[in-house]
């Protein structure tokens, strides 16, 4: 079935770039600090080749099928149920992962800026605008992609640089390999922010023309410095030990900047930062979702009814209303269950793919 809502390569890249901005801006630098610490500023560059391993992988599962969804090469490589299956799995995790994103800003969003509300007001306000835009068509929530990218890479960078006067860089030395296994794993957890463009791929018959290298090599290395500029300011800033206490230590640093010294201060542009990132993400997990489950009970059409995307996003609403108010539960899933199975359905489970792909000439 040929799609009509197609969009550019430029514009899937621009998508992807903006969806990883979010469990970015939520996970990092602290992530990396607890792993590594002072030396957590050099798991930037060690993670290039690992990046790019990555997208090597992704780039030898999809470079032959261009057009398709990860939905079909699925179904084309293990077999139609084995195929429909894990595309429903994908389909659950994206529901619950939405869930927990809704429910991940609003505790960041009452801890940092709105102390003292009440949770439930902003996943119910954040899911009302995300259905609305997950009812509409991908191209258009693309575009806004489009037109997002450049602000929302700019104004993180301009923060963190407007810091730099006021940073002890001390802090960051002596480079020590004290525990290479954690800094292995801090590696790790950078390089698992690159799985979003795998659930992203369920909209490849969605692309109008093949990726190519340049249009996500240079956008990749944005990503990697982004966090670099953000670990390098915070543990300037506050050291490794102090750092790794904070929930949000991005936030933390990036507060109480003020623009050529007026009053004027770019807190507000930081939260919008992270608003329209989450925005974005959050309209398109539910669309996928909706997408994988329609492609499970049709004849191979991945294109939902206009009903299903809102249908999806208030079940992930639930999800998040139900999830524990432990903050030492919602610690652990944030720090340990989400990542892994992360991981596990976004480089477990396209690795195999890819093998049994190549073992069977069909990849």
């Amino acid at each position: 079935m040929k799609q009509t809502d197609t969009i550019s390569p430029r514009q899937f890249v621009a998508t992807a770039f903006v969806c990883v901005l979010s469990p970015l801006i939520r996970r990092f630098p602290r992530t990396l600090v607890l792993s590594a610490g002072r030396i957590a500023w050099l798991t930037v560059p060690a993670a290039v080749p690992a990046a790019a391993l990555i997208l090597w992988l992704f780039w030898l599962l999809f470079h032959k099928r261009p057009g398709e969804s990860f939905s079909a090469i699925l179904s084309d490589v293990l077999g139609g149920f084995s195929g429909k299956v894990l595309t429903a799995l994908y389909a659950l995790w994206l529901l619950f992962y939405t869930g927990f994103l809704l429910r991940s800003g609003a505790i960041r969003f009452l801890s940092t800026v709105y102390q003292g509300a009440r949770p439930w007001i902003f996943v119910a306000g954040i899911a009302a605008v995300c259905a609305l835009a997950a009812a509409g068509t991908v191209r258009a929530v693309a575009r806004t992609a489009m037109l997002l990218r450049p602000l929302l890479a700019a104004i993180p960078a301009l923060a963190v640089v407007l810091t730099f006067k006021d940073a002890d860089f001390r802090m960051l030395m002596p480079v020590i390999l004290e525990d290479p296994a954690s800094d292995a794993m801090a590696v790790l957890k950078l390089v698992n922010l690159l799985g979003i463009v795998l659930f992203l791929s369920f909209l490849g018959d969605r692309i109008g023309a093949p990726l190519r290298v340049r249009d996500w090599a240079g956008w990749t290395g944005v990503i990697l410095a982004l966090v670099g500029l953000m670990t390098v300011g915070c543990l300037g800033m506050f050291g490794p030990e102090l750092t790794a206490r904070m929930t949000y230590p991005f936030f933390m640093l990036v507060r109480d900047v003020t623009v050529l010294g007026s009053f004027e201060r770019v807190e507000p542009v930081i939260i919008a930062v992270w608003i329209f990132a989450d925005f974005i993400l959050l309209s398109l997990l539910p669309r996928i979702a909706a997408g994988n489950l329609r492609y499970c009970v049709s004849a191979g059409t991945d294109d939902p009814p206009r009903w299903l995307p809102p249908l999806c996003t208030f079940l992930a609403a639930l999800v998040a209303f139900v999830l524990p108010e432990d903050l030492t539960v919602f610690y652990l899933l944030s720090e340990r269950i989400v990542p892994l199975t992360s991981a596990a359905l976004c480089f477990g489970i396209p690795l195999l793919t890819l093998i049994v792909g190549k073992l069977r000439k069909r990849l």
